[in-house]
């Protein structure tokens, strides 16, 4: 019996692993005011720092897919072979709520954590969210446009693969929904496409504040048309392909293949899914950028060609949003309170989507050794995450991380180090037991080296402290 998984994600699209031969270097973003120009050469140092497109959300990685494995019995090859939007890992476009004072300096182990993720990128520009605390970094990667949050001690809070078309949502669309549903998010907006030129109404993936997903549409002229709920899809059989080679590929089924040369589609890379109620949903992704940004479409067909829907995402509109104590939400908060009497915010912010905030993240100190990471989804119920990170003595290396420190530095002498742990659900108190990475900083003879290892030995990146 041919087993099946289940897909529930708001987005997904599939991005092939065969890089276009004609990829062009990035263009560096232009610079800002109250923003620091970084510019990098690229570098060879560090191990394991993986393809840019799977490092979406250092914080809520791991916990998220394993949730998302958990609940939806996805196989692996799908997470790693994809950008999961459903972490609102794309679509963005970034605002900032207010200009930044001037800048203060930018930690060291801010700019390697992304120097060695991103070796092809020229240039980054870090915007100042929290004085000393927090930077914005928007950059260009050969994968498209990428926004994410940085703090100073070089964790990515959040990071966000920017995909779709640069356009604003009409406020006539956001009104509507806030009017109907006042506690909602707009998690993604589409084009509902006529042709692969012409538009013909909009779509929006609504999260309500029960936690339920809507889609709602309207035509071109922003009038409403109707409400469904999101549905959950089954999947019988994934097939990558791209334009130029799905005439010669047996897997594609022969009405996709129609599809793409009626309407002259080229220059992009095919992801086709085959369904349980036979229909096929058919993501493209196109190889020519539109102002750095990566264009993608979704067309869900039927086996006899009737076209069920073409949509084409546009860029989410997103800002961070600074946050005291007193802008905490309710699950935050209450950690915050009930964890230590010696516990201190260190910082916090929001990631505000289409005008609502959506996730919460907030840093505490407890003591001098031991520092918690806080991610809410804000209208999710029971599913806070935390991160835990304590400080590391020498004598509580595990022997695998002292092979790897003695490997690449012989001759160093301990200096320092923490070790941070998996995330941790804290409704279900699962997770949060097993080191994930371990970060020290070795003495050798008169210079200082800093290097992140994972859990596994393999050295995440590794640089020399100046």
């Amino acid at each position: 019996m041919k087993s099946l998984f289940k897909i529930e994600t708001i987005y997904l699209i599939l991005l092939v692993s065969k890089p276009h031969p004609k990829r062009r270097s990035p263009r560096p973003l232009s610079n800002r005011e109250g923003s620091i120009r970084v510019p990098f050469s690229p570098l060879s140092i560090g191990e394991g720092s993986g393809r840019p497109t799977l490092r979406v959300r250092f914080c809520e990685i791991k916990f998220k897919i394993h949730k998302i494995l958990l609940s939806l019995s996805i196989n692996r090859f799908v997470i790693f072979g994809c950008c999961a939007i459903f972490l609102l890992s794309g679509c963005d476009k970034v605002y900032n709520e207010a200009t930044p004072q001037e800048p203060p300096v930018l930690p060291q182990v801010a700019t390697e954590a992304f120097k060695q993720m991103y070796p092809d990128v020229a240039t980054f520009i870090f915007k100042p969210l929290q004085p000393a605390k927090t930077w914005q970094n928007d950059f260009v990667a050969s994968t498209g446009k990428v926004t994410s949050v940085v703090d100073y001690q070089g964790e990515i809070i959040e990071l966000n693969q920017l995909i779709g078309t640069p356009k604003i949502l009409q406020n006539t669309l956001k009104n509507y929904v806030f009017s109907k549903y006042p506690n909602a998010v707009i998690v993604l907006a589409y084009d509902m496409m006529k042709t692969s030129t012409q538009t013909d109404g909009y779509k929006l993936t609504v999260q309500t504040d029960k936690n339920t997903f809507l889609n709602l549409f309207f035509d071109a002229s922003n009038n409403f048309l109707k409400e469904e709920t999101k549905q959950t899809e089954k999947v019988t059989a994934i097939n990558f392909t791209s334009t130029d080679q799905i005439n010669l590929d047996p897997k594609t089924p022969l009405i996709v293949k129609q599809f793409i040369a009626n309407n002259q589609i080229s220059n992009a890379s095919v992801t086709i899914y085959t369904l349980a109620d036979k229909t096929y949903k058919v993501i493209l992704n196109f190889r020519e950028r539109k102002n750095g940004a990566l264009l993608t479409n979704e067309i869900t067909v039927t086996e006899q060609g009737q076209l069920l829907e073409w949509i084409s995402p546009i860029e989410t509109e997103i800002f961070y949003n600074t946050l005291t104590r007193s802008n905490l939400s309710l699950d935050v908060s209450n950690y915050f309170s009930s964890y230590s009497s010696n516990t201190q915010l260190d910082y916090a912010f929001s990631s505000v989507v289409f005008g609502r905030s959506k996730f919460q993240y907030a840093t505490v100190q407890n003591g001098t050794k031991e520092r918690i990471i806080l991610i809410d989804d804000i209208l999710g119920k029971n599913d806070l995450v935390t991160i835990r990170s304590v400080v590391l003595e020498e004598k509580d290396i595990p022997q695998n991380i002292k092979t790897v420190l003695d490997n690449n530095y012989p001759t160093g002498v301990f200096s320092t180090g923490k070790v941070t742990y998996e995330p941790r659900n804290e409704a279900t108190q699962q997770g949060g037991m097993n080191p994930a990475y371990f970060q020290v900083e070795i003495k050798q003879g008169s210079d200082r080296y800093a290097i992140k290892i994972a859990n596994d030995g393999k050295v995440v990146f590794k640089y020399k402290i100046v």
